[in-house]
This record gives structure tokens, C-alpha cells and sequence, in this order.
């Protein structure tokens, strides 16, 4: 029988030239091919046994000790200590385990399939045997195939949820397809079937629909019950399942076991997202409370809810915050509550806060391996990035979350996305792009049972506004409005439809039926909702005889800046300074600068056209149309009159910009800055800037 060199009498056989080179080497310069096969062939000079628990040492890795590699490789423990010993000296262990990944590979690499098969089985049992972690002992349970031993299903699947815990979703999902074919018990299998298609939603969203429809027969049939049902039941409500949805929810809800808090769950999690589809339901869904030691996901739920149905709770923001306590190493189930939590702040205008924590998440999220999660927060990410003004940062987010999210069917969460690049692009001025994203493809109908679909309507109105399509607009915001009423969530955060109609209406110059709609918007209550407040004060003012606006506009304006609301804000001084312009206020100027400044801050390129033009038209009719003011095609005309040098002069002047500004941006000298706004004053019949701002106001409101 071989007896390893190091148990002799102070003999060791000579080691190879690589091996001896390795030890000299430093920085591995000579560990490669020719290494490891030089280790190999050490190996077996040394005999069958040095092999054998080498090969053990490759297979437990980390989780090697000298008792376990003594009962994996049936090697007496003394001797296998005496082999480490000298496998340490050979320099290719460190501690127990092998140091070099190339060396463990190809030492499992020759390794006979079924001597291979074999021990990783033992390996299995004898870890799970002395406790080790669930996600040890499944490693080597998927390289043995299935089995049906009674301890294996219960390992896989507790592997499966630390796996997808440490964010690790495609190593769970491996676990949970092994672990399906594993049971022969069929509640079992089908418990882990349910996992699975929630593993599959966390790594391939838009794809998930069949793995949760193809479970809703065994629910009904009493072989899936319990949360796993109700798990499946809101996957389907995700993908707008709507009928499939209800019936498994109301077979869950008329069954004897109590379910109460799970029920509960599910009930504010329809409230929430799919608030149309509770009147479906058969039986009311069991309503009770979220405490604070309840699962972050149903903190998160309630939150959510109760802001849509009261605005801004300070109960429901207390709880949304307890969600994000506790920020560094979320683990991937908490990711759940996380949308929902970001989504309860934005909706009660807590716009900083909410942003604060976004950007705590996208540094965190970057460790999960979650897709369908990462995608959620990034949707919610894009509209706070709306809410503030952010537009550019707002489609850039929807994109991608639309792109990971988007699929051959329309689910709610790619519906949201979409809906903020239809209303970025709107504010932007893009709105052939908007326009492709309305014509892509016709929502479903169930679509419009769903919060996403209030905000697809109002995004859609927003962008028939824009582009003249009043009526269209008006139909839009009236439909919008009926949902938000029939279902209990009447709040501006949501989607200020009122706001939008009431434009409407003054688009149509019935300024009566606007200010009705303005007043009613009033009478509901709004404490601390910031930014729909300030939204309100300005549908308020446009309402009002032109010398009442400012007062009113100037509070909006402080609301919408204290949220962070810098769009609207920029919308509101742009009308401000439409007053003060018809006022004969000298405020005009520096008015309307700092809404250009503004709007051009968020990208809003539509309303700083609206403001200052940055071209005027040339040839203008020098008739008067019908009911235009003199006093605007008088402006029209004298900015015709003007040379193309003259006329990018008169734009920057009349943006506030100092001549020598005006004369660094168009790399001119100041002399000749002077000497254009002489000849422009002139042209134009006027003194000075503040005559200018008011002829660029004349001509760029004529023009909207």
C-alpha cells in the first residue's frame, strides 16, 4: 500500500520543475496549463490515495475539514492530515482548500462522471448531515441531477430563498428547477413552482405570464393554497390577468384557514395598483392594520393606499419612511416594499425625500441581481424625476426601465414608464416622439382598471393639449377623473385632472366652467401636498382678472420651488411674468429671464420658445388679422425688419443676458453688441430693454 513521501523517514520525492518554480515565483508568473498538469502528475506518483482526497478537497472547497474529508474520502483522518501537510508544501493548499481555481478544476476535470456523481452526493448528505448552510450542501445537489431522498426538496428550496435573498435570483432559480423535479409529492413541487415563477418575474419580468397562469388550475383544484396562491394571484395582476386574478383570489378568501394578513395584503396591494378590480371581487377582502413590526411589503401597501385615498397621511409617510430604515444591505425581499415606499412619498409630495432615498437605492440595487426589482425602482425613479423638473433625467430612467420592463403584453409597471416619456417628451416639446409612444400599441382594456392607467389618460391629455387636440384632451381628463372618483382616490398628486380640464375649458375661452373647476379643486382638502397646492394656485390665477394674478401666482410660485417642482415653477413665472408685462410692470423683464433660466434648466424647450423665441419669422404679414392686437403685430413686424445678426442680439438682450455675455456667445465685441442694439432699437421703434422683453413677449405669445 503507497505511503505518502512525508509519513516516511524524512524522504520527500522530488518535486517537478513548475511546482519548484511556483515556489520562488512571485505574483503567480508561473502558474498556468503547465502547472497544473504538473500538479496532477505530482498527485499520482503520490498514489490512489493522494488522489482520492484531493479530488475530495476540490469537491467541499471551502467547507473542508479534516473530519469531513476523512468520511468523504474514507482515508483515515490522520493520514489525511499528513497528505494536506504535504499538499500545503507542494504550495497548491492554503488552509484546507485547494489555492488555485485552475487547480481545482482540473483536478475535478479527470475525474470519472460517475465517481464525480457519486461523491458529490456523499458530499451532499454528509454536509447536510453536520448542519452546513442550505447553499452548500445544494451546489453539489446540482451536479448529481434529481433525487427523491425526503431531505433534498427542503434544502433546494431554502437554498433557493437565501439565494435570491443575497440577490442572487439566477442561482435560486437553478435550485428551485431541480428542486420541481425533485418532489414526488405534487403540493411540494407545486409550492416550488410558485417560487420559481417568482424567481422568473425577478430576472425576466415582461416573460413571467405563463409560469403564474399555468397555476391557477392546480389552485383552484385545492393543491395550491396559502400565500403561494396569493403570490401567484398578484403575479397575474401585474400582467393585467384580471380574470384569473380574481377567481384565484376569491378560492383563497372563501377557504376555512385564516388567512386574515395575508388576505389583507392582497387587498392593499389591489387598492394600490389595481383599485377598479376590487368591486370584481366576490366576497370583500378582510381589512386590518399594518403595524410597524409587519413585513416592510405590507407597510409599504398600506402606505401606499392610504396616501391615494387621504393625500398626504402623516401616519402613511411615517410608515412608507419605516420601509427604508435600516439602508445599507437591503436584502432582495425587501426590494419588494421598496416601489411601493418611493411611490407613497412622491404621491404625498415629499419630492426630496423621496429622491434622497431613490439615490440611496440605485447605489444599493447595483448588488442585486434582480431585474424585474431593479426595473420597478427605476419606473418610480423616472416619475420623481418628472415631479421635479428633471426631464431629461426622467426619460432617460423611463427608458430603461420601459426596455426591461416591456414585453409582448403590457403589464402595469412598463405602463408607467411609458406614461412619463409620453409627458416628458409633452413638456419637452418633443411630441412626435410622445406620439410614438401613444401609437405603439392600443392598451388593453384592463388597463384602465389600474392606477397606470389614470396615468396613461392624463399623460395622453397633456400631450392633446399640446399639440391642439383639445377635445380629445378634454375627453381624457373627464374620463380620468371618473375612475379617480369611483374609486376613492381623488387626489391632485396623482394626476390633477381638474387642473388639466379647467385648461382645457380656457383653451375654449368658457373661463366660467374652468374657474368652477379651479374652485372645486380648492374645496378638497390638500394639507401638505406641496406641490399640487402650488399647481392649484395656478390654475387659480389664470381664473382671475389679470391685475389679481400676481399676488397669487407668486405664492404658487413659492410652493412649487419649496417642493422642488422646478417645471411647474418655471410655468408658473413665465405666466407671471405675462402679467406683469400686460401691467406695464418693470418686474417683466427679470421675470421672464428667470423663467427662461428655469424652464431652460429642465430642458423644456417648448416653454422657453414660449417665452423668448429663439427665431422669429421674417416674413410677417403687415395686415393685421382679425382680432389681433396692433400692439402684437407691430412686434412682429419690427422683429422682421431686422437682420439675422440683429435679430440673435435683440433674443439675448431681451433674455436678460449683459451685453458683454451676449457678446461671448456669439463671439462678437461688446462695441459691436452697442452698435446692433442701436440699429434694433431704432428698427423697432423703441428706447430700450425693457421695450424690447415687452415687444419679445407680444411676439412669443401671439405665437403659442
Amino acid at each position: 500500500m503507497p505511503v505518502p513521501w512525508s509519513a516516511g523517514a524524512g524522504r520527500s520525492p522530488p518535486r517537478p520543475p513548475e511546482c519548484r518554480r511556483r515556489s520562488t515565483t512571485e505574483g503567480g508568473a508561473s502558474i498556468g496549463p503547465a502547472f497544473y498538469q504538473a500538479v496532477l502528475a505530482y498527485l499520482h506518483r503520490l498514489g490512489p490515495r493522494a488522489v482520492r482526497l484531493a479530488r475530495c478537497v476540490a469537491l467541499l472547497d471551502e467547507a473542508t475539514t479534516p473530519l469531513l474529508l476523512s468520511r468523504l474520502s474514507g482515508i483515515d483522518t490522520e493520514l489525511s492530515k499528513r497528505y494536506l501537510r504535504l499538499f500545503t508544501g507542494l504550495g497548491v493548499l492554503e488552509g484546507a482548500r485547494l489555492r488555485h481555481a485552475g487547480v481545482r478544476q482540473a483536478v475535478l476535470g479527470e475525474m470519472p462522471h460517475g465517481e464525480a456523481t457519486q461523491q458529490r452526493y456523499r458530499a451532499a448528505r454528509l454536509l447536510n448531515e453536520g448542519g452546513a448552510p442550505p447553499q452548500a450542501v445544494a451546489m453539489h445537489l446540482l451536479g448529481v441531477g434529481p433525487l427523491h431522498d425526503g431531505w433534498v426538496l427542503p434544502v433546494l428550496q431554502e437554498a433557493a430563498a437565501h439565494a435570491m435573498e443575497d440577490g442572487d435570483v439566477p442561482q435560486g432559480i437553478r435550485y428551485l428547477e431541480l428542486a420541481c423535479e425533485c418532489s414526488l409529492d405534487e403540493g411540494q413541487r407545486l409550492s416550488a413552482k410558485s417560487l420559481y415563477a417568482f424567481g422568473q418575474w425577478q430576472l425576466r419580468p415582461a416573460e413571467s405570464a405563463p409560469h403564474f397562469r399555468a397555476l391557477k388550475g392546480p389552485i383552484l383544484e385545492g393543491k395550491l393554497t396559502g400565500t403561494d396562491a396569493l403570490w401567484v394571484a398578484e403575479g397575474m395582476l401585474f400582467h393585467l390577468d384580471f380574470d384569473e386574478a380574481v377567481e384565484v383570489v376569491d378560492h383563497v378568501n372563501s377557504g376555512e384557514a385564516d388567512m386574515s394578513t395575508a388576505l389583507h395584503s392582497t387587498r392593499m396591494l389591489m387598492a394600490a395598483e389595481v383599485p377598479g378590480l376590487l368591486e370584481r371581487l366576490e366576497h370583500p377582502l378582510p381589512a386590518t392594520t399594518a403595524p410597524a413590526t409587519s413585513h416592510s411589503e405590507l407597510r409599504a401597501r398600506h402606505a401606499l393606499a392610504l396616501i391615494l385615498e387621504n393625500g398626504a397621511d402623516k401616519y402613511a409617510i411615517a410608515l412608507a419612511d419605516q420601509v427604508f430604515q435600516g439602508s445599507q444591505n437591503w436584502p432582495t425581499s425587501k426590494l419588494s416594499g421598496l416601489p411601493k415606499a418611493l411611490l407613497a412619498l412622491c404621491y404625498a409630495d415629499q419630492l426630496d425625500t423621496a429622491a434622497a432615498w431613490y439615490d440611496l437605492l440605485a447605489a444599493e440595487v447595483e448588488r442585486h441581481d434582480a431585474p424585474g426589482w431593479w426595473a420597478q425602482i427605476e419606473s418610480v425613479g423616472a416619475l420623481l424625476a418628472l415631479r421635479r423638473g428633471r426631464l431629461a433625467d426622467a426619460v432617460r430612467q423611463a427608458e430603461t426601465a420601459h426596455a426591461r420592463l416591456s414585453g409582448p403584453r403590457w403589464n402595469v409597471s412598463s405602463a408607467l414608464a411609458l406614461t412619463v416619456l409620453v409627458e416628458a417628451h409633452t413638456a419637452m416639446g418633443n411630441h412626435q416622439t410622445a406620439a410614438k409612444y401613444l401609437e405603439t400599441s392600443e392598451p388593453p382594456p384592463a388597463l384602465f382598471l389600474t392606477r397606470a392607467g389614470l396615468h396613461y389618460l392624463y399623460a395622453r391629455g397633456r400631450h392633446h393639449l399640446a399639440t391642439g387636440n383639445t377635445y380629445l384632451a378634454l375627453s381624457d381628463f373627464q374620463e380620468c377623473g371618473t375612475l379617480m372618483r369611483r374609486w376613492n382616490i381623488d387626489t391632485p398628486s396623482l394626476a390633477p385632472w381638474r387642473l388639466g380640464e379647467a385648461e382645457v375649458w380656457l383653451r375654449l375661452g368658457d373661463q366660467k366652467q374652468a374657474a368652477r373647476l379651479v374652485e372645486k379643486q380648492l374645496a378638497n382638502p390638500d394639507a401638505g401636498l406641496t406641490r399640487s397646492r402650488g399647481m392649484t394656485l395656478h390654475a387659480l390665477a389664470l381664473v382671475q382678472a389679470t391685475a389679481k394674478q400676481p399676488p397669487i401666482l407668486r405664492d404658487a410660485f413659492r410652493l412649487l420651488e419649496a417642493a422642488g417642482a422646478r417645471y411647474e415653477a418655471a410655468r408658473v413665472l413665465a405666466d407671471l411674468s405675462r402679467a406683469y408685462q400686460q401691467l406695464g410692470d418693470k418686474q417683466a423683464r427679470p421675470t421672464a429671464r428667470r423663467a427662461w433660466r428655469l424652464a431652460k434648466s429642465c430642458q423644456a424647450e417648448s416653454l422657453c420658445q414660449a417665452l423668448l423665441p429663439t427665431s422669429i419669422p421674417q416674413n410677417m404679414d403687415t395686415k393685421p388679422s382679425e382680432g389681433s392686437c396692433g400692439a402684437d403685430r407691430a412686434g412682429q413686424d419690427s422683429f422682421g425688419t431686422l437682420s439675422e445678426s440683429e435679430r440673435r442680439v435683440a433674443t439675448l438682450a431681451a433674455q436678460g443676458y449683459a451685453n458683454r455675455e451676449i457678446a461671448e456667445r456669439l463671439f462678437i465685441t461688446v462695441s459691436t453688441v452697442e452698435q446692433h442694439l442701436t440699429r434694433v432699437y431704432r428698427k423697432m421703434g423703441i428706447r430700450n430693454r425693457e421695450q424690447l422683453l415687452q415687444r419679445a413677449h407680444a411676439v412669443s405669445y401671439e405665437s403659442v
